[in-house]
């Protein structure tokens, strides 16, 4: 390893121990006094070496608290990593000229020892120096070597205490990262509940080995089920009426066995009866590649599903009349056309234009005209057999779909119903306004079973019948003239 790298570790090792240019430290303190008064010098240190400065952990005598690294005695031990005694400085080549010899603190003895830190995989690194030093020259003798061991003596308990030292440190900063990660979980734990709260929510975890289910806050909220209670293993699926109870089984099972998670809306009663709507979701937890639970999410979305349900409520419904719009008429037309189609099967429609709505509008005003449009649909839901489906298209036109499986004969009674029903009077002002139906039939077998030549034939009936006589029915024959019609 090249000096570069030697000294990248060293730096490396000492930024690890944090102990650079830290407050003084009695332990420390304690041990440089030591040093001076077992081996009777006036000053010792305890010396640390950063890259372009010499610093003193604890010292005694007339040292400053730091000095620059250049010719200083403690660098050549730190570099060479051996112990260094120095008799005479003066008569040493390589501190003779050192300013720390010329001048103050005019050093002639000099002995120090390295202080290595263990750094795990890779050995020890010397980082600084335990050492003695005295403006007083020191003849060499047999008792430098036991200079040397007591310094080294000592260089094992400051060795001990800067270990020491950093196993408390990252005890301390493992205690601080343990507390905030209690603080942040447990702001992460208030903050979930918050959002529980809010979003009317909660999470599940079922684990499959145990089979046992924990529930979190929102979940037992959402039940309507108090938390010291427990989850209710057995009843889990009680809360969830039939056919969603099935359709949520069954997408569990869907997912054990495929891994594929899934999210389900269903209907959902609490403990105290109260009903809900609910979204449920659903994944697997693994563990090494083996699925180990069921994790997912369940919220209260009655509200959302309620306004849901009202918003298409207006999106299908006429307001005046509150019969299926146009849209919703033909959505289920449609629908009714594809049953007959699947079942080789017909359907009849309908089609009503009222006579005489325009003289109530000019005579008696708009409002009367409203109250015949909202007779007109009460006759219609009352005069329609169970199945058949009214709507109103637009003005004073109407349209009915008939319940499946109706035949002519059915047909005609229902007719012959809604023609009497349809004879309306209205008075007012001195003014009497009468309204009739008019009523156009066609079969969906005729119009081979589309939807738009099934209205255009009904709409020729209707015109056809006009002709004829208002307040009157016809049915779309093939063989029939419709050319004037409409």
């Amino acid at each position: 390893m090249s000096d570069n790298e030697h000294e990248t570790l060293r730096q490396k090792a000492l930024a690890e121990i944090a102990l650079l240019d830290t407050p003084p430290e009695r332990e420390f303190d304690a041990l440089a006094k030591l040093a001076q008064r077992m081996l009777g010098t006036s000053m010792s240190s305890i010396t640390l070496i950063a890259p372009e400065r010499q610093w003193f952990k604890a010292y005694c005598g007339p040292l400053a608290p730091q000095t620059p690294r250049d010719q200083a005695f403690c660098p050549i031990v730190v570099e060479t990593g051996a112990p260094l005694v120095v008799a005479d400085a003066r008569l040493d080549p390589r501190f003779a000229g050192s300013p720390f010899v010329t001048g103050a603190p005019n050093i002639r003895f000099y002995a120090g020892v390295p202080v290595r830190v263990q750094r795990p995989g890779r050995g020890p690194v010397t980082v600084g120096t335990l050492c003695v030093l005295d403006e007083r020259p020191r003849e060499p003798t047999p008792t430098d070597v036991e200079v040397l061991e007591v310094l080294e003596g000592l260089a094992c308990l400051a060795e001990a205490l800067i270990e020491a030292r950093s196993v408390a440190r990252r005890a301390a900063e493992a205690a601080e990262e343990h507390r905030l990660t209690a603080e942040r979980l447990e702001r992460e734990r208030r903050q979930f509940k918050q959002a529980e709260r809010m979003a009317d929510m909660g999470s599940y975890r079922y684990d499959i080995e145990r089979q046992s289910t924990a529930w979190s806050d929102g979940v037992f909220a959402i039940h309507e089920r108090p938390i010291s209670g427990g989850v209710p293993t057995d009843e889990i699926l009680n809360h969830f009426p039939e056919p969603d109870r099935t359709a949520f089984v069954a997408a569990v099972m869907r997912t054990l066995e495929t891994g594929e998670p899934f999210e389900l809306d269903a209907d959902f009663v609490t403990a105290k009866g109260n009903a809900r709507r609910v979204r449920c979701s659903c994944e697997i937890e693994l563990a090494k590649g083996r699925p180990v639970a069921l994790i997912g999410l369940i919220q209260d979305i009655t509200e959302r599903h309620g306004l849901e349900q009202r918003l298409r409520h207006l999106a299908r419904t006429d307001d005046l009349t509150q019969l299926a719009n146009r849209v919703e008429f033909h959505r289920v037309l449609d629908a009714r056309l594809r049953a007959a189609r699947a079942a080789d099967g017909d359907v009849a429609v309908l089609l009503i234009d009222l006579d005489g709505f325009k003289g109530v509008n000019d005579v008696l005003g708009h409002a009367a005209g409203d109250a015949v449009l909202r007779r007109v649909a009460d006759r219609l839901r009352a005069s329609c057999t169970a199945g058949s489906f009214p709507a109103r298209l637009g003005g004073d036109e109407f349209a009915v779909v008939l319940s499946a499986g109706v035949d002519g004969v059915g047909v005609d009674r229902t007719v012959r119903r809604l023609l009497h029903d349809l004879e309306i009077v209205m008075e007012g002002s001195g003014h009497i306004a009468r309204v009739t139906g008019t009523i156009g039939i066609a079969w969906s077998s005729t119009a081979g079973q589309d939807r738009d030549r099934l209205l255009r034939q009904a709409d020729a009936a209707l015109y056809a019948a006009k002709r004829t006589r208002k307040g009157t029915a016809a049915t779309y024959r093939v063989d029939a003239d419709y050319r004037q019609a409409g």
